[in-house]
């Protein structure tokens, strides 16, 4: 994550290349699952989007080995997980947007209080198993299920943004793990029409702003971390409180 600060802006700058955490991705309608968008092969137009993982901790071993970058090393906590931590990525923008004035102390304490007392959590949801069918396959007969896992769209955004929350099977433990995408469309993107009706090259880059205007987008971020599951909760709990010591 590039960015810089200029008076009342944090202006973002992302190459227009897909790089691990940025994905472009292509759809005609924003609730549609998002189709791979090769970016050096294919024109950009309006139905193009980038989808960011966006993540709000580091662990401190992680930053140490340089898996991570993070301006905040003088900032730690201790996650719901037990380990220690640094803010990152999306609690960096928060903490320069307290820094230039775009978030005061007490929207901080707002939002803190807020999220203390959420009782309802992603990772709760119940999975839906829908039966469809017998089928057989080499003379094996099978009963056909469908696994559903839904994907959570929040589109009440200033600037045509929106945050998602795909619910996926935990790898190695049953139940959910909620995953959080900032997805912006290149509208969005402060020069994204110049880059209409072309692939992109090394050298391009997406210009998008955080200011007066949308900020309330990274207070969006940080309900939807909280409301995830209890361990998230805790950690943007414990995020707040540290940052609110800054002030």
């Amino acid at each position: 994550m590039n960015y810089k600060i200029e008076k009342d802006k944090i202006i973002l700058n992302i190459r227009a290349t897909n790089d691990g955490k940025f994905r472009f991705k292509t759809r005609v309608n924003n609730l549609n699952f998002g189709d791979t968008f090769a970016t050096k092969g294919n024109d950009f137009s309006k139905d193009v989007y980038l989808e960011w993982q966006i993540g709000y901790d580091a662990v401190v071993t992680d930053v140490q080995a340089g898996k991570k970058e993070t301006k905040l090393t003088n900032l730690t906590f201790v996650g719901a997980n037990k380990k220690t931590k640094y803010p990152y990525e999306l609690s960096e923008l928060v903490f320069d947007s307290i820094k230039i004035g775009l978030i005061s102390k007490n929207k901080i304490i707002e939002l803190l209080k807020e999220i203390e007392n959420y009782s309802e959590f992603i990772d709760e949801k119940k999975i839906e198993v829908e039966h469809n069918k017998k089928i057989n396959l080499n003379g094996i007969s099978f009963e056909e299920t469908s696994i559903k896992l839904p994907t959570l769209f929040m589109i009440e955004t200033t600037d045509n943004t929106q945050i998602e929350v795909s619910i996926q099977k935990q790898q190695y433990a049953s139940g959910v793990q909620p995953m959080v995408y900032f997805s912006i469309p290149i509208i969005s993107f402060e020069n994204g029409k110049d880059l209409y009706g072309k692939p992109s090259t090394n050298e391009d880059n997406l210009i998008y702003v955080f200011d007066a205007k949308n900020i309330n987008t990274l207070f969006d971020l940080l309900k939807i971390f909280a409301m995830c599951s209890r361990r998230h909760n805790f950690d943007i709990q414990e995020i707040l409180k540290i940052l609110l010591k800054q002030l």
